[in-house]
This record gives structure tokens, C-alpha cells and sequence, in this order.
């Protein structure tokens, strides 16, 4: 066993989330590979991990100067729930039980994160209270597209010790949503009341009877409004309407309008010129991405702090294609994707899935940007697949899945899609009442959903059943009253 251990690749990933932990685990159940993950706080769950307290433990070497400061700040708060169904966020392996919430508890993914290493014997591959502190190639000077190894260093925040290993491979982990991001708006310095980027928002109770102002259009604004509306007098949320899109139904003291042009010192100025006076900002204009500890020998360049250049298929990086990045995609099932993205890399590591050579890598890439930039799509949305849902990313992990030979694995595709794309729907105009919605899966061939009903219209049944030929049937009905 030894000799076999040692003529193993081994594989660093670095970060204990949803996408480190399938990695290992798709490490460790090859032959030919064995891995560590690599994780600064003390447990696994990546974003799912939080006890109620928003700081944890980082090394000095990849902190700035300002506080408090994002890099040992969570992002996650207090009675966050999921925005997507559970049959979203499982691995094709291990499962939910059949009694779970449709949109589940923070507390509850963690729970899930937690079986999954346990089930599959991952904790004597984890490694806790570490930074990675620096990556760089163990040959910078190699030509571009040819794979080699990496020196990691690593910090040791309990003995404050550091430490340098060698790995054939590196899997970057830490996810997309670490860094607050915000172009500054005019006036900004002059606000009097409290203004913070929803990264370092924890809870609700804080602004009973406020008048708050939410900028920006995405997840955490619908969340953060929904939790604030519960003790706010009053949530105007203030975002672009892209692509025309809207929340739609919304609490009673909640409204939506145009996006905030100048902050004074007392509210905000939309670009309609509306005067909206509030006691409270916050910034819900996402992140940014940024990974300190890599090397500049790496070769990784990072636009605006929102796409990273020279990733095949979303995930090898073409310069040094021993290094992935998983999880960059926006508006996707995380985890799903995360998968088929760990097993695409593990089979190129393992020599069964051959890549293209790097000119021809570099082509598809350089077309695929050129493209973007033709629809003068900003850096924001380069790494979103299609439309602003992300509907089209299925049919681009789909083909991922397909060319290393998984595709037959994932026999529920087609209601997977549907489900996504039902639900991620009613986020953008039903906003107020799309948690009440329900998906149950009857058997392996039939899901079940309830649409929760509105001012406007009654709750409605979905029956989605998977055909042998691999199609799927929908029927809809209305609803009176919904069994819980």
C-alpha cells in the first residue's frame, strides 16, 4: 500500500466547501490519485459553515488593512435559506431524506456537508485552521499549455506555523462569494446613516421601524428584503430592472424602483430622479472574485474582479492545466455543476479524458470572448451561461458530462431542468411568496410541485414524469388548498 500511495498524484484543494469536498471525494475513490483538502476555518461547509458569528480565523498574509475585513468575515447570516429547491444541492451519491424542505435551512446544508464527509470517510484527507498562503508553479518558466507541479505554502493558524508541500495538481475551491464588490456611487462619503455591503449583514433585528434603501438586483437583495421586511417600517429596493426583469410581488412595506444615481446625506436619488429618504443603505451589488494566495508566477489574471481569463470549459486553467477553478459559473445548480466540474478534472488528471492542445484550447476561449464582447456584455456576466437565469448552463455541463462518459448517471435530467427553471422563475415575480412553494419527488420517475398561490392567481400542481425515452410530461392544475 505504500508504494502504491507514493506513485499516487497528489492533489491539493484548497477550500472545505460543496466543491472541495466532491473533489476529494472523487479524489480519493480513483486508483491513481489521493488529495487533501485545505481549509482556514475550523470545520468544513465552506459559506454552509456558521455558528452565529460572522468573524473566523485567517492568516495575516492574505488580509488587507481595513475592517472588518472579508477575508475572515462569512458571508452567510441568520436564517438563511436556500433560494433553490433540494434536488439542486445534493450529489448524485448521497441524497437528502424524503421529508426535507423544499428550501432548506442553512443549518440544514451543513448537516448534509457534515454526512457527506463522514459517509464517504473524507476526515483523514481534511485539514483544518490552515491558510493557503501561496501557490506558484515548481516551473514558471515552463512553456504555456504544458502541465507541471505546485509549491503550496501553507499556514498553520493554531501553531501559527508555516509549511511547503508539492503537489502534481491544485484544485481551487473557495467558491465566488468572499469578496464584497461595488462600483462607488456619487455622494457615497456623505451618508450619515449605516451603509455596508450585504456580506456583513447578520440579522434583521438590528432595523426595526428603518426605512431602508437595497441596491443592486440579485439573490441576496430578494433575501435580505424578505428577512428586513419583517422589522422594517419600510424596503425600497432600487436595482436596474435587468433585462427587464422584476420581483414582482413583494410585502406589503416593500417596493421596487430605479437604480440610486447619487447618495446624500440623508437617503438616495434614483436615476428617475426620485428623492428617497432612509435611515439605512445596503449594498447588495455581489463579489468580486480575488485569490490571494496565488502566486503572480501562476499566470492568472483576474478583469475587473470578475472573470478569469484562460479557463477551458469553465474550469481548466489552459497556461497550467494541472490547476482548476470549480464553481466561477453564475446563476447555476452549484452542485451539481461542482461535480461534473470535479470529475471532468479528475478524468483529465487520471489520462482518460484527453484535452485539446493549447493553441486549440486558446481558440475556443478567444471566440467565446469575442462573442461577449459583440453583445457588449459586461465582465460581470462572462461567466454566465446564456440568459440572466443561467438556463443554458444545463445544456453546457450536460456536454461536459457527456465526454467523460457520466451523462447516463444522471437519469432525472430533464426534471432537474424543469424544476430549476420553474422555481428560479418565480423569484423574479413572486418574490413575497416563492418560498411557500413545494417540490416532493413521488419516485425515481415523477416530482411533484406546488406553486404557492398569490393575490393574483390560485397555487398550481405540476406533475413532471420522466418518459422511458428520456423525455419529460408536464401537467398543471389548480389547486384550492395545499396539503402540508
Amino acid at each position: 500500500m505504500g508504494s502504491n500511495y507514493l506513485n499516487k498524484k497528489k492533489v491539493c484543494i484548497v477550500g472545505g466547501g460543496q466543491s472541495g469536498l466532491v473533489s476529494l471525494k472523487r479524489i480519493l475513490e480513483s486508483p491513481f490519485l489521493t488529495g487533501t483538502i485545505i481549509e482556514q476555518k475550523d470545520n468544513i461547509g465552506g459559506l454552509w459553515y456558521y455558528n452565529g458569528i460572522k468573524e473566523f480565523s485567517a492568516s495575516s498574509r492574505n488580509m488587507g488593512k481595513t475592517l472588518p475585513d472579508p477575508e475572515n468575515t462569512t458571508s452567510m447570516y441568520d436564517n438563511l435559506s436556500c433560494n433553490g429547491s433540494y434536488t439542486l444541492m445534493e450529489f448524485l451519491d448521497y441524497k437528502y431524506e424524503e421529508d426535507v424542505e423544499t428550501y432548506l435551512a442553512q443549518s440544514k446544508v451543513f448537516e448534509y456537508m457534515q454526512g457527506y464527509a463522514k459517509h464517504f470517510n473524507l476526515w483523514p484527507n481534511i485539514q483544518l485552521n490552515t491558510s493557503v498562503v501561496d501557490i506558484r508553479p515548481e516551473n514558471p518558466s515552463a512553456p504555456e499549455g504544458e502541465p507541471g507541479k505546485w509549491i503550496v505554502e501553507t499556514h498553520n493558524l493554531k501553531t501559527d506555523t508555516f509549511s511547503t508541500e508539492i503537489y502534481d495538481a491544485v484544485m481551487i475551491c473557495v467558491g465566488k462569494n468572499s469578496y464584497p464588490y461595488q462600483s462607488p456611487i456619487e455622494g457615497q462619503d456623505t451618508f450619515q446613516g449605516k451603509i455596508f455591503h450585504t456580506k456583513y449583514y447578520k440579522n434583521s433585528k438590528d432595523f426595526k421601524g428603518k426605512q431602508i434603501v437595497l441596491i443592486g438586483f440579485g439573490p441576496s437583495s430578494a433575501d435580505v428584503l424578505l428577512q428586513l421586511s419583517k422589522t422594517a417600517e419600510k424596503v425600497t429596493a432600487c436595482h436596474r430592472f435587468p433585462y427587464g426583469y422584476q420581483f414582482g410581488l413583494l410585502p406589503e412595506n416593500c417596493r421596487e424602483t430605479k437604480t440610486v444615481k447619487l447618495i446624500t446625506k440623508d437617503g438616495v436619488v434614483t436615476e428617475d430622479d426620485e428623492v428617497i429618504p432612509c435611515d439605512v443603505i445596503v449594498l447588495c451589488t455581489g463579489y468580486g472574485l480575488k485569490f490571494p494566495f496565488l502566486n503572480e508566477s501562476c499566470g492568472v489574471t483576474v478583469i475587473k474582479e470578475k472573470y478569469v481569463p484562460h479557463l477551458y470549459n469553465l474550469t481548466i486553467f489552459t497556461k497550467k492545466p494541472t490547476l482548476a477553478f470549480l464553481n466561477l459559473c453564475y446563476r447555476s445548480a452549484e452542485f451539481i455543476v461542482v461535480e461534473i466540474q470535479a470529475r471532468y478534472f479528475v478524468s483529465y488528471l487520471e489520462g482518460k479524458t484527453k484535452l485539446p492542445s493549447y493553441e486549440e484550447m486558446e481558440a475556443v476561449l478567444q471566440a467565446e470572448e469575442a462573442e461577449k464582447v459583440k453583445k457588449g456584455l459586461p465582465y460581470s456576466l462572462w461567466f454566465q451561461i446564456g440568459d440572466f437565469f443561467g438556463i443554458e448552463s444545463w445544456a453546457h455541463f450536460w456536454k461536459l458530462a457527456e465526454e467523460i462518459g457520466i451523462m447516463g448517471e444522471y437519469k432525472g435530467a430533464p426534471a432537474l431542468e424543469k424544476i430549476y427553471g420553474l422555481l428560479i422563475g418565480r423569484l423574479c415575480g413572486a418574490l413575497a411568496v416563492y418560498k411557500q412553494d413545494k417540490v416532493k419527488k413521488i419516485n425515481d420517475n415523477t416530482w411533484e410541485i406546488i406553486m404557492a398561490a398569490s393575490p393574483l392567481g390560485k397555487a398550481e400542481r405540476i406533475v413532471l414524469t420522466l418518459n422511458p425515452d428520456n423525455t419529460l410530461t408536464s401537467t398543471t392544475e389548480e389547486v384550492t388548498e395545499v396539503a402540508e
